[in-house]
C-alpha cells in the first residue's frame, strides 16, 4: 500500500535533494522557434561614451532617448545624448591613423573620440598670435613651425609675436617668440601663414588637416583659442549650415561660441582634424558664428608661394581696376 505524501512535505524533501537547486549565473539560450534554425548572434558594438569610458554590447532597442545594450549578464539603459559614437567591437582597436604628408602639412584618417581627449591631444598645436593691432590664436600644421591664422589678426603686419603653449605637469607653460615672420596672405580668404623658428629645446606638436566636405549639418565641433584674452579656452557646438554665404564666399555656420581672441583658431571634428579657420560671429548672438571651411586652408597652403607677402608692399600688390563706364546714351532725333 502506498503512502501519499503531502505536497509540502513533497516540495521539502525535492528542495533538499537539490531537485530546485538555483540555476547558475549564466544567461540562458532560448530555443529556436518551431521550423526556425538556430538563432543568429546579435552584433557586438562599443559605444562611446561623452565621459571618455566605452561600454559594449549587442543593442537589444533604440529609440530617440535611450540605447538599451545586453551587455551579457544584464540589459543597460544608455542615453543617446551621452554617446559620441558606436564602432564594432574591435574595429577601432589597433587601428593605424592613414597618414599623408605635404610639404607644410599633413592629413589624415584619425578615429573618433571625445572633446575631452581630443582636446588634451591637440592643445598644444594651438597659439596666441599678438600684435600692436590686436590678437588672436592660431595652429601650427608642420613641425618647422608654419602657423594658420586669420588675414584680419596679421593685417599690416610684417612680423608679430606667438605664444605656445607648452604642457607641463601643472598645465601649460607659456613661451612667447618675439618678431615672427608674416610668410604669406589671402586677404580675400581671410588667411594668413606665420613662419616661426622652432625652439632648440621643444619639438612642435602640429595639427593634421580634414575634408570640411564631409562635415554635415549636426555634426559636433569644438574651438580652442583665446577669446578677450582668456587663455586656453574649449568651447563646442555644432554644424548649423555647411554653406552659409558671408563676406562673399562660403561659410561652415556653427554654434561654437566665438568671440573677439578665437579668430584665426582651428575648429576641430571630433577626429581632432582641423575642418575650420574660426572666423566670426554676431556680437551679442552666440549661435550665429563662423569658420573658413578648411577645403580653403588647403588650397592656400598648396599654393602659399602665389600669396607670399611682399614685405614693402602690404597690400600684396594687388589693386581691383573699376569697372568700365555704361556708354552714353544717344540723344534721341
Amino acid at each position: 500500500m502506498t503512502t501519499a505524501i503531502p505536497p509540502v512535505l513533497l516540495a521539502l524533501t525535492l528542495f533538499a535533494s537539490g531537485a530546485f537547486a538555483q540555476e547558475p549565473a549564466t544567461r540562458r539560450q532560448d530555443p529556436a522557434p518551431a521550423g526556425q534554425g538556430k538563432k543568429t548572434a546579435r552584433e557586438l558594438w562599443t559605444f562611446h561614451l561623452g565621459t571618455g569610458k566605452k561600454v559594449d554590447g549587442a543593442v537589444v532597442k533604440e529609440t530617440e532617448a535611450h540605447v538599451f545594450l545586453d551587455v551579457g549578464y544584464d540589459i543597460l539603459k544608455v542615453p543617446t545624448a551621452s554617446i559620441i559614437r558606436r564602432d564594432k567591437s574591435g574595429a577601432s582597436e589597433g587601428r593605424v591613423a592613414e597618414v599623408t604628408h605635404e610639404d607644410i602639412f599633413s592629413t589624415a584618417n584619425l578615429p573618433e573620440k571625445s572633446i575631452r581627449m581630443g582636446a588634451a591631444q591637440v592643445g598644444e598645436a594651438v597659439v596666441k598670435i599678438t600684435s600692436p593691432g590686436g590678437q588672436g590664436s592660431g595652429f601650427i600644421t608642420s613641425k618647422d613651425g608654419y602657423i594658420v591664422t586669420n588675414f584680419h589678426v596679421v593685417e599690416r603686419e610684417v612680423e608679430v609675436n606667438v605664444t605656445l603653449y607648452l604642457k607641463s605637469k601643472s598645465g601649460f607653460d607659456l613661451r612667447t617668440l618675439r618678431k615672427c615672420k608674416v610668410a604669406a596672405i589671402a586677404p580675400k580668404l581671410d588667411l594668413a601663414l606665420v613662419k616661426i623658428k622652432p625652439p632648440k629645446d621643444v619639438i612642435l606638436k602640429y595639427v593634421y588637416i580634414g575634408d570640411s566636405n564631409k562635415m554635415k549639418v549636426g555634426d559636433k565641433v569644438y574651438a580652442i583659442g583665446t577669446p578677450i584674452g582668456l587663455e586656453r579656452t574649449v568651447s563646442s557646438g555644432i554644424i548649423s549650415v555647411t554653406n552659409r554665404t558671408f563676406q562673399g564666399r562660403t561659410h561652415l555656420q556653427i554654434t561654437t561660441p566665438i568671440n573677439p581672441g578665437n579668430s584665426g583658431g582651428p575648429l576641430f571634428n571630433l577626429r581632432g582634424e582641423v575642418v575650420g579657420v574660426n572666423s566670426a560671429g554676431y556680437m551679442g548672438l552666440q549661435g550665429l558664428n563662423f569658420a573658413i571651411p578648411s577645403k580653403y586652408v588647403i588650397d592656400f597652403l598648396r599654393n602659399r608661394d602665389a600669396f607670399a607677402l611682399d614685405s614693402a608692399r602690404s597690400e600684396n600688390g594687388i589693386h581691383y581696376m573699376p569697372a568700365p563706364r555704361k556708354p552714353l546714351a544717344k540723344n534721341p532725333k
